[in-house]
């Protein structure tokens, strides 16, 4: 079997460069182990808003914000003493009739209501994510997915990878491609033979989860229900997570980094979480044991194979954000490789990969990882005194007090508006950089800028259009100034095939992030280049860009 690219893993990493490599004209073969009914982990329930916006350009948005939970179920985190017990503090989130309430996704009165984005964020667990994806893929002609097919191996040879594979029914299979991309997952198979090892910090948290059925959970909650709810008592810390709102509910139990899995017991540690006595059940669908990490592949390449997601880098569950950071990684890497495939660039572009997401994965890792273990030094059950769970004077006055610390240390990873929208590329060889300095962020918060390398500020063309729905499939010019002249870089592209729209734009309302006349949008939205007139070298600016002229690392 031959194709362009092939993709090892069907999750939504996976899934989501082979759409968007589809969708830029290229074929891609898709190998997954698993069958197309064997249900996706649960552990992900957060689709960050530049994921969206990813789903948003696939056609992709609507069904993911619709699946899951109901539309008025609240989205809100809850920190308390049990489900059944006291709660110690709320953070108040929109539920989807709340959010839609804003007609642009944007509705008033929430931490993430002023976002940039035509997309913000949406709490839907990956048991109902994958099957979307899945199902949207098959809907790509350039698409070929294969369940139930394993990878054993690959060969990376003369400019081409042959990966073999073995069908349920125990045949062999060949697949020859041009880039091999290793989507599968934190003990991928491609990244043992690419040799490539894993460094960091092995072990930060330890948890028993269960996937657990029962209806009655959610009458146990004394006023409203949450989305998420952290609970803290004497006897256990854990967190329990409404995957549909009815039935289905994923419950963590934390164990104590010096104490086995073992010495947490499964069925009393769920009792404790939810503040029910013996008598109270439920069915357990799915229980793993598993340790939270932050580790990251030494180098995302080699040769003609990648890494992207979990196979790259393993992150703390804190903001949600390791689905999603996989998602930044694929969409990073993706329109490079159409670049290179269509022949409108050098392979060597492909450096500029690594160049980029390896410097962030470590970044946004571990800070992740460091406001992950503040939380847990605040609140690990042995510092929890049992005064909390009364309802008397000192109680209220307690939960009060720590009440404000959880808010403090937690909202910025339920808002995370810096993970999403702050990060930027400071060492890229296919960036033209200015000298500017990009603006810090923090967890929850950030300064738009188009200061080369960095995502393009967004803002509404008009009450139903984002920018980022007129900004074009590769390269886009965007000009706020219809008085220069841009025919000269428009011709020496076309000139050598390289891809590049002009999008004339009015300047918003809020702009304090635009210095310049004009930006070069690339294909990922993150800024390739400004300035108030085009360059003298406009063929020098696009030997940058293609890669025939690059910085050594």
């Amino acid at each position: 079997m031959d194709t362009q690219v092939t993709v090892i893993g069907a999750g939504p990493v996976g899934l989501t460069l082979a759409m968007d490599l589809a969708q830029r004209g290229i074929d891609v073969v898709v190998v997954e182990s698993r069958s197309e009914d064997e249900p996706a982990d649960a552990k992900c329930n957060t689709v960050a808003a530049r994921t969206m916006e990813v789903f948003r350009s696939l056609g992709v948005a609507d069904q993911a914000r619709a699946a899951g939970l109901s539309d008025d179920f609240p989205t809100d985190v809850l920190y308390c003493t049990s489900i059944a017990g006291e709660e110690i503090v709320r953070i108040t989130q929109p539920s989807r009739n709340e959010r839609m309430a804003g007609g642009t996704h944007s509705a008033p009165g929430f931490l993430d209501s002023h976002w940039p984005t035509p997309e913000p964020v949406v709490r839907v667990s990956q048991l109902y994510l994958n099957p979307i994806l899945f199902n949207h893929a098959r809907t790509f002609e350039r698409i070929t997915l294969l369940p139930e097919t394993t990878f054993v191996s690959y060969a990376d040879q003369d400019g081409c990878v042959v990966a073999t594979c073995e069908t349920k029914g125990g045949e062999s299979l060949a697949i020859s491609s041009r880039y091999l991309i290793g989507c599968d997952g934190g003990a991928s198979s491609v990244r043992r033979q690419m040799g490539v090892k894993l460094v960091g910090d092995a072990e930060i948290a330890k948890s028993r989860t269960a996937l657990v059925r029962c209806r009655a959970i959610r009458d146990l909650f004394p006023g409203k229900p949450a989305w998420m709810s952290w609970v803290v008592n004497p006897r256990t810390s854990g967190t329990v997570v409404a995957i549909d709102g009815e039935e289905l509910w994923l419950v963590h139990r934390i164990v104590l980094m010096s104490k086995d899995f073992g010495s947490v017991d499964r069925d009393q540690s769920i009792r404790d979480v939810l503040g029910v006595g013996p008598d109270f059940t439920w069915e357990v669908v799915h229980h793993q044991d598993w340790t939270a990490r932050r580790l990251v592949a030494e180098r995302f390449r080699s040769g003609n194979v990648f890494l992207c997601g979990d196979a790259a880098h393993i992150w703390v569950p804190f903001a949600g954000y390791g689905m999603n950071a996989g998602i930044a990684d694929c969409m990073n890497l993706s329109w490079m490789l159409a670049a290179v495939l269509k022949g409108q660039a050098e392979d060597r572009i492909l450096e500029a990969h690594e160049r980029e997401r390896h410097p962030i994965t470590e970044q946004v890792s571990k800070l992740a990882m460091d406001k992950a273990l503040e939380y847990m030094e605040r609140s690990q059950n042995r510092t929890i005194p049992g005064v909390i769970e009364k309802r008397h004077f000192i109680g209220r006055l307690l939960r009060k007090r720590i009440g404000k610390q959880v808010y403090d240390i937690n909202a910025p990873q339920f808002a995370c508006e810096g993970l999403n929208f702050g990060y930027y590329y400071d060492d890229s060889p296919i960036i033209q950089y200015d000298g500017s300095d990009a603006p810090s962020y923090e967890m929850g918060s950030h300064t738009p800028s188009s200061v080369p390398g960095c995502r393009m500020p967004h803002f509404w063309i008009d009450d139903d259009t984002s920018l980022y729905d007129v900004l074009g499939e590769d390269y886009t010019l965007v000009s706020f100034d219809a008085g220069v002249v841009v025919d000269a870089l428009v011709e020496a592209a076309r000139a050598r095939g390289f891809p590049l729209s002009v999008l004339h734009c009015e300047i918003p309302d809020q702009s304090d992030w635009l210095q310049t006349g004009l930006i070069l949008v690339r294909p990922d939205r993150h800024v390739a280049w400004r300035g108030d007139t085009l360059p003298d070298d406009v063929d020098n600016l696009l030997d940058i860009l293609t890669g025939k002229r690059m910085e050594a690392a």
